[in-house]
């Protein structure tokens, strides 16, 4: 085994939600590079996880899963909250609708191991290597985990990966943010005190992927994300529509640097007619997000991320 607590949450709500979590464990738990010392299964208090015979699979017994609930039904709590039940150094935090390539842990525990320096690592999320609308919104809506800035890594994997205990010790989630929100300011904050982010390319999770519907969802909380991030900075003047511009602006800035910076890890030269229309068509979506940045109890109503 190795030593690493390996906290799982769920962070989309959707009608294959437990088949994704039972997929998702026993790819851990079988993993010929190895298995993690321990599986914490966190969930929303009344969730009756875990109570499925499916889940006492032989599969499952290679690595032991512990089953708990708190009273949040939002994934960053329950990442939080989840540390408390955590019995080792290094932990691992994924999210239930990414399915781990065999070696996914043993390639970033080896990448800790070998740089003390590093404070968290992050895999590859994409959403398949088939299909030219895979490779294309792999690259647009997971490759900015790779793009450095000024040399540097500045962005830590929201949905795989791993931690010295201290970092999560000492940096939480902002409660009632969303994941999208909560991500960023929690980032931020790592990266003013200099906490040192690196990526593991070769631990590749490849994330469910739920057609048009679910990415309309993804970028409506991109747009609402850079919004409410400007308006949580306080600055006075902006009107709805000002903000929706600015967050579709951002956000097309942000994916056009991720193409030229990673895009060739990603994509083939046919995908790129199709990537120049996806930039132009999730504009839509995150223009919509972003027009209800300011109603943050209304737009989590309007989504399936918790």
């Amino acid at each position: 085994m190795l030593p690493v607590s390996l906290i799982v949450v769920s962070d989309y709500v959707g009608d294959s939600s437990d088949d994704e979590l039972l997929r998702s464990l026993k790819a851990y738990a079988s993993d010929p590079a190895g298995v993690p010392a321990e599986i914490i299964v966190m969930a929303p208090a009344g969730s009756d996880i875990g109570s499925e015979p499916a889940f006492a699979e032989s599969e499952l017994r290679q690595s032991p899963v512990f089953f708990h609930t708190y009273a949040s039904d939002e994934s960053s709590q329950l990442k939080d909250a989840g540390l408390a039940h955590c019995r080792n150094a290094l932990i691992a935090v994924v999210e239930a609708d990414c399915l781990p390539e065999p070696g996914w842990l043993k390639a970033l525990t080896d990448a800790m191991q070998n740089d003390p320096s590093i404070d968290v690592v992050s895999g590859r999320t994409i959403y398949g290597r088939e299909g030219m609308l895979m490779r294309v919104m792999s690259l647009m809506d997971r490759g900015f985990i790779e793009h450095r800035h000024r040399g540097r890594i500045i962005h830590v994997s929201n949905n795989g990966a791993l931690y010295r205990r201290e970092i999560l010790d000492r940096y939480k989630y902002e409660a009632a943010s969303g994941p999208f929100v909560s991500a960023h300011l929690r980032q931020q904050a790592m990266l003013a005190d200099g906490v040192t982010m690196a990526i593991a390319p070769e631990a590749v999770s490849i994330h469910a992927f739920g057609g048009w519907r679910f990415l309309w969802d993804v970028r409506r909380n991109k747009g609402y994300q850079f919004a409410r991030m400007k308006l949580l900075r306080k600055t006075s003047g902006h009107t709805r529509l000002g903000l929706a511009l600015y967050a579709t602006g951002f956000s097309f800035r942000s994916d056009r640097q991720t193409a030229v910076a990673v895009g060739g890890s990603y994509c083939k030269w046919s995908d790129w007619p199709l990537f120049a229309a996806m930039m132009l068509l999730v504009r839509v979506p995150e223009f919509l997000g972003a027009l209800a940045a300011g109603d943050p109890e209304a737009f989590k109503a309007s989504t399936s991320y918790r």
